[in-house]
């Protein structure tokens, strides 16, 4: 997909307005100089920077009418089905995340998406079982974000 900067520009404003009407809901930790509210405002105030130098730029060059047209690769009902098709795997994940586990299910997932792109079926197992333990281990372990478990696979750490 080949989207124009004047378009680009207006979808980065779009989310930067959004994140930083969002932020003015969180309310400020009470004795600090900083809250809850800090990052979202500093990422919408660099997307908003972002947006106003892409349009500006749009403009500047020309453009007059935000364009997006479709690149040759997604004309192809092939590339669209694996588009669906990994629309459908986060459904799945969203779905069944807590009652499987989070670790079968990635590789689950992962091993379906990679033999839809081609990938051989022993080496898609095999990268998607390292991934799936190495995402784990690094939200789990390292960013201490608790990812679903069940209850097989939670005696095993």
């Amino acid at each position: 997909m080949k989207v124009s900067d004047l378009t680009l520009g207006l979808l980065v404003l779009l989310g930067a307005v959004a994140v930083l009407l969002s932020s003015l809901e969180f309310s400020p930790i009470p004795g600090q100089a900083y809250g809850a509210d800090t990052m979202p405002k500093a990422i919408g105030l660099v997307g908003l920077v972002l947006a106003l130098t892409l349009i500006a730029r749009a403009l500047r060059a020309g453009e007059r009418v935000p364009t997006v047209t479709r690149a040759d690769w997604a004309r192809q009902p092939r590339s669209l089905a694996v588009l669906a098709l990994t629309l459908a795997l986060i459904v799945a994940y969203i779905v069944f995340s807590d009652a499987v586990g989070f670790i079968p299910i990635a590789t689950a997932i992962l091993v379906v998406l990679m033999l839809a792109l081609g990938v051989r079926p022993v080496t898609a197992i095999l990268v998607a079982i390292v991934a799936a333990f190495l995402i784990q281990a690094a939200f789990g372990r390292l960013l201490l974000v608790p990812l679903p478990r069940n209850a097989f696979l939670s005696g095993l750490w």
